[in-house]
């Protein structure tokens, strides 16, 4: 199966969460532009700085990650173009990579997914690339969920031209 990348689409994105404007340069700050949810109360806030070199050629999905207990949220620091793919959850639990969606975001969006939504790893396409990342952790394996794709089903994400 192969997923073509859409434009990012703020409406088709808005069940796994929300997304913000950046590179305004209106001179305004736009306070709450994420809700960080955290689910433990013992859990501290993750600031990292996330670093991918870019793909250049089709994206094999082997397999998503959720966070159940945090959102998480990419803000671009210095990203040509960048992939947020998402899959809905199926009634077990596991992700439906079936119905996995890829979306291709540049420099001027920041995403934040929800609690429990599955998703592919950052990605990025055109250039090496920095994300600011904030994420609640405790450093525990509860942090984050893995699910490989099923035997036999091979995915790729299209090479974004």
């Amino acid at each position: 199966m192969q997923i073509v990348p859409k434009p990012f689409d703020a409406a088709a994105f808005e069940p796994y969460g929300e997304c913000f404007a950046l590179r305004d340069l209106d001179g305004d700050r736009h306070d709450f532009a994420a809700r960080m949810a955290n689910g433990r109360s013992h859990a501290s806030l993750n600031v990292s700085v996330s670093r991918a070199r870019p793909v250049a050629g089709p994206i094999k999905v082997t397999a998503l990650e959720r966070h159940d207990f945090s959102a998480q949220t990419f803000a671009p620091i210095v990203v040509g173009r960048w992939l947020a793919a998402v899959a809905p959850t199926l009634p077990d639990g596991q992700p439906d990579f079936e119905k996995l969606q890829a979306f291709v975001l540049d420099e001027t969006v920041g995403i934040c997914y929800r609690p429990n939504v599955w998703h592919h790893p950052f990605a990025c396409f055109d250039r090496p690339a920095e994300m600011l990342m904030l994420r609640w952790d405790d450093r525990t394996e509860a942090d984050t969920t893995w699910a490989k794709a099923p035997p036999g089903v091979s995915i790729e994400i299209a090479a974004v031209t």
